[in-house]
């Protein structure tokens, strides 16, 4: 074969099976989809279990329980509201604030409690 000016050589054919074959493009990309949708399920289970251990607490809130704000202000439960979203707490003699069951963070012993008012 005679090539003239200008021409190319023909590319020889790939093998469509076997060890030489050459994969589709996306078939790199697969590995990391995978771990991007392991990552994106790993995020989604903690933020559930977070969820399920927050709810806990709220429901777990009773009387005299000593609480933490999400605003940090310290206090004990007096009063639960009749349709019991609503709380009053207890911050010192003659304070008390009404919060909603969703504002506190979590139940404090009363050596937390003790330690912050000391500061």
């Amino acid at each position: 074969m005679i090539m003239q000016e200008g021409q190319t050589a023909p590319e020889p054919p790939r093998p469509t099976e076997g060890p030489g074959a050459s994969q589709p493009a996306w078939w790199n990309q697969v590995p990391i989809l995978l771990f991007g949708g392991m990552l994106v399920l790993m995020l989604f289970r903690q933020g559930r279990r977070e969820k399920q251990e927050k709810q806990k607490l709220l429901d777990s809130l009773q009387k005299n329980d000593k609480v933490l704000t999400v605003g940090g202000i310290y206090g004990t439960i007096v009063a639960i509201g009749q349709n019991g979203d609503e709380l009053t707490l207890k911050i010192d003699d003659n304070v008390k604030v009404r919060v909603t069951r969703t504002a506190i963070m979590r139940k404090v012993s009363p050596g937390d409690a003790a330690k912050a008012g000391e500061a």
